[in-house]
């Protein structure tokens, strides 16, 4: 039964810091990374209202608009708001939504097998995220104008965490 060897890597990391983004120039400095507006803080955090024109055919009476329904809303029924002007008390700060954290295991599993005083077949099985732990560490789309419908701050899209396995034999002589 000898010849075995287990070795392994845990990694236990926080959030990503980052930060939600306007999607439109909202102070005329050329710089389409502005920050929105935080609206109404007990609604679900991925709700958003764009600005929409008040008249014609498509008209939002209310100004504003859910890219994810195309419903009229008030800035009162979601969270974020596209922002206009300069940045107020409103506005967003830097950095203020964390990704989620890393819980990763990396596991390697070895037998060696001797048949002659120089000769060896070594077994190798290794795993990278060996419990399957989802590991939603990229940053989520977000942009409050420019995301596309169900995307905004949606974290089903940011999952980097799959367990990939292998096995390798290795003739020494």
């Amino acid at each position: 039964m000898g010849g075995w060897s287990i070795a392994g890597i845990t990694t236990f990391q926080s959030g990503t810091p980052y930060t939600v983004r306007n999607g439109t120039d909202r102070n005329g400095d050329t710089w389409n990374s502005d920050r929105p507006d935080i609206s109404n803080m007990s609604t679900p955090l991925g709700s958003r209202a764009q600005l929409w024109p008040t008249t014609g055919p498509r008209g939002c009476a209310t100004g504003y608009r859910s890219p994810d329904s195309g419903a009229c809303v008030t800035p009162a029924d979601v969270f974020w708001v596209e922002g206009t002007g300069f940045p107020n008390a409103s506005t967003v700060g830097r950095n203020t939504l964390f990704t989620n954290g890393t819980n990763n295991f990396d596991l390697s599993l070895f037998k060696t097998f001797t048949f002659a005083e120089r000769k060896r077949l070594e077994f190798r099985w290794e795993a990278q995220n060996a419990f399957n732990h989802p590991q939603f560490v990229n940053v989520p789309q977000r942009d409050v104008v420019n995301t596309p419908a169900g995307r905004f701050l949606n974290r089903d899209y940011t999952d980097s965490g799959i367990r990939s396995m292998w096995m390798q034999v290795k003739f020494i002589f």
